[in-house]
């Protein structure tokens, strides 16, 4: 029974799209959400998922991690947001800005995942 809950955990990491589409229809179909409010969850969700996988994608095809990489991007980020705030309202919203921060993690990673993908596709072909 364990193992089942393992692979259905590995299969969600390893293709991160399903699990964006799964939790799409279920937040639609079953807890009868509007179509936006849908995305957000599904984005909300799945961003961590896509993270993982990109991260494993770095080590299988540049053999190397990248994690802290990805956390000095992710705290350079949110340092200019909450400068752009100071800047801008004079009031810095600390929630606000890790959730413009989450948001676009899941397009920079979601972007990162299709072309590593690709990437690793072609590397197996030629290489």
């Amino acid at each position: 029974m364990f193992n089942y809950i393992i692979y259905f955990i590995s299969l969600f990491i390893t293709l991160p799209i399903f699990a964006t589409v799964s939790i799409y229809l279920i937040s639609v179909k079953i807890l009868h959400s509007k179509k936006l409010k849908a995305v957000h969850t599904a984005v909300n969700w799945t961003t961590i998922l896509y993270i993982i996988a990109v991260v494993i994608l770095f080590d299988l095809i540049f053999g190397g991690i990248f994690i802290g990489w990805m956390i000095v991007f992710f705290i350079i980020s949110l340092s200019i947001i909450i400068i752009y705030q100071w800047k801008t309202s004079l009031e810095v919203e600390l929630g606000k800005a890790i959730k413009v921060i989450w948001r676009f993690s899941f397009i920079l990673f979601l972007m990162l995942y299709i072309l590593l993908v690709l990437v690793g596709i072609i590397q197996q072909i030629f290489g």
